[in-house]
């Protein structure tokens, strides 16, 4: 067997191709109705493998009249497997016979396959100096297939594969062993380093180095078991002769895309470079914009037109940019960026980034709408829709706002652009906020007094200014009553609702104390037999019912009338 003439078979691309089994009327050369698709000028056509016991001989490229690489191959398969089971096989039977432009392999005087000039274009060689290569190339395959099904290599496998099992229990329990003893000996206290580390970064324990270090050993222990395995599987599938093929295409397999990231680095280096150069700029013009950011939203640096809460939302928007722009700049210079694959990659996730970012980019775009137009501020007390309270959050896509229930409501930046929002605290900070509430009174009570009585009550209030004045609005002539509403200035707008609740109870004091009934709501009462609203306190003793006077007369009939 000539082990020494027969290289890495997959590097050939040999390209003998053989016809489906019509032996007697295999075309002498290649017909006009090749598919033009298969033999263009600027591609080279993807091949198919020819195959015996898993080993791969050749690589088809070219059509052969109607059948195509992949039948070729198959079809090649079938009658090189029924070559080697010949038990009469003989390399003096194997020949080749030149058929026009073509030539011709025989076997037995059977045409068993045609090498065209078009399969000889791929070599870069004639058809003759072709068949004469491919014919060594199978007479070597068929030799191998035969010498690992001889009697001696059948029981000397055997033997090695037994012997193989056995080490194979034997490597897997000491690694088992290895990995309990080292789990159980763990040390139970970080090294010098990492409690150094500990005590200058917040967020690191000494429990967490511990759970670090089982999972390491854990992951080495499991990554040297799969090994082993694929080591006794590769000796056991070389070992045994009708698999020893399979070892090599394994291995082909395996070590394809290492060759292929090689190959690729090698030819790739200066784009490498150039992407590795956009990346350390970009770093650290974003760490530079990040550190303006962090200035600026302290107030220890002032951006004009932008206001310190923002700074923080502006810099995330302007990163997003540089982002974006240096992946524009390093996306020509990726390995494979101009690959049908990577291509289509791309087209993918710019689909599934259109049909599934529609609202994100409604809440971004509001984001950026709501900071240049200074809509909010963190902190600000807003309503919008049935929600009402303080502004804790607000970045590119949705805003958080707490309510007086100490509820914290997500609310979309889209909604709050297209929504009524209600601000309470933007002219409170400056000119303050008008608090008001109304309150009905019978006509019996002069209104001078009355809008006295409010404006006490108003000042009494925590949070109300003195200046500028409060000042009553009489806002209806009603049949029964008459309606005042109060109002009065605030710089305290988050705390509307405790404001509020004060002001009303200082209303029903300052109008008690006054003498003047609230008739809100109006009620009927019949004043001469009922108390009147007013409460009971020290300055007003006299709180008794009067009776109704009741006058009896009789009539000439001597029936009484009232």
């Amino acid at each position: 067997m000539h082990r020494s003439s027969f290289p890495w078979i997959a590097r050939f691309h040999l390209l003998l191709f053989l016809a489906q089994p019509l032996a007697a009327q295999v075309p002498s050369s290649l017909p006009d109705q090749v598919p033009q698709a298969a033999v263009e000028e600027d591609q080279e056509p993807e091949g198919a493998n020819v195959t015996l016991d898993g080993e791969i001989l050749l690589t088809v490229h070219a059509y052969l009249g109607p059948f195509s690489p992949e039948e070729r191959a198959e079809a090649s398969s079938r009658r090189l497997l029924r070559m080697a089971d010949d038990p009469f096989y003989s390399e003096d039977l194997i020949r080749t016979e030149k058929a026009g432009l073509d030539m011709r392999v025989f076997y037995r005087d059977e045409v068993v396959g045609v090498i065209s000039p078009e399969d000889a274009r791929f070599l870069n060689t004639t058809p003759e100096e072709a068949a004469a290569l491919v014919v060594e190339r199978l007479e070597q395959a068929i030799e191998r297939y035969r010498e690992r099904r001889r009697p001696e290599q059948l029981l000397h496998a055997e033997i090695a594969l037994g012997v193989a099992t056995v080490l194979l229990v034997v490597v897997l329990l000491a690694l088992r062993a290895l990995y309990r003893r080292k789990i159980r000996r763990a040390p139970k206290q970080a090294p010098v380093w990492f409690q150094h580390m500990v005590e200058h970064r917040k967020g690191i324990s000494l429990e967490a180095y511990a759970v670090v270090q089982r999972r390491v050993l854990k992951a080495t222990w499991v990554l040297a078991t799969l090994l082993t395995v694929f080591v006794y599987a590769q000796f056991a599938f070389r070992t045994i002769p009708m698999t020893r093929g399979y070892t090599l295409a394994v291995m082909q397999y395996l070590l394809a895309p290492l060759e292929v990231i090689q190959h690729g680095f090698l030819t790739h280096v200066g784009d490498l470079f150039f992407i590795l150069v956009v990346i350390v700029l970009t770093h650290y013009l974003l760490k530079g914009l990040l550190t303006l950011a962090r200035q600026a939203s302290r107030d220890a640096l002032t951006l004009p037109g932008i206001a310190p809460e923002w700074a923080m939302p502006i810099y995330k928007i302007v990163r997003l940019g540089v982002l974006g722009l240096a992946l524009v700049m390093i996306y020509p210079y990726i390995p494979g960026s101009r690959t049908d694959a990577f291509k289509g990659i791309g087209l993918l996730a710019g689909a599934l980034f259109t049909l599934g970012a529609t609202s994100t980019a409604a809440n971004f775009i509001g984001g950026i709408v709501l900071i240049f137009m200074r809509t909010v501020r963190l902190g600000d007390r807003i309503r919008i829709g049935d929600t009402t309270g303080d502004v804790i959050e607000a970045n590119l896509l949705l805003t958080r706002v707490r309510t007086i229930k100490n509820e914290v409501v997500t609310i979309p930046n889209s909604a709050l652009l297209g929504g009524q929002l209600v601000n309470y605290s933007t002219k409170a900070r400056e000119e303050g906020l008008i608090v008001h509430t109304s309150v009905t009174i019978g006509y019996d009570a002069p209104w001078r007094k009355v809008h006295d009585l409010l404006i006490q009550a108003a000042l009494k209030t925590s949070g109300i200014l003195e200046t500028p004045v409060p000042f009553v609005l009489q806002t209806a002539l009603n049949d029964f009553n008459v309606g005042y509403q109060i109002n009065a200035y605030t710089r305290e707008a988050n705390n509307l609702h405790m404001i509020y609740g004060e002001l009303h109870q200082n209303i029903q004091d300052s109008f008690a104390q006054g003498g003047v009934e609230i008739l809100s709501p109006s009620y009927h009462a019949l004043r001469d037999g009922n108390a009147d609203t007013i409460p009971v306190d020290a300055e007003r003793k006299d709180q008794s019912p009067r009776a109704f006077p009741l006058r009896i007369e009789r009539s000439p009939g001597g029936a009484v009338e009232p």
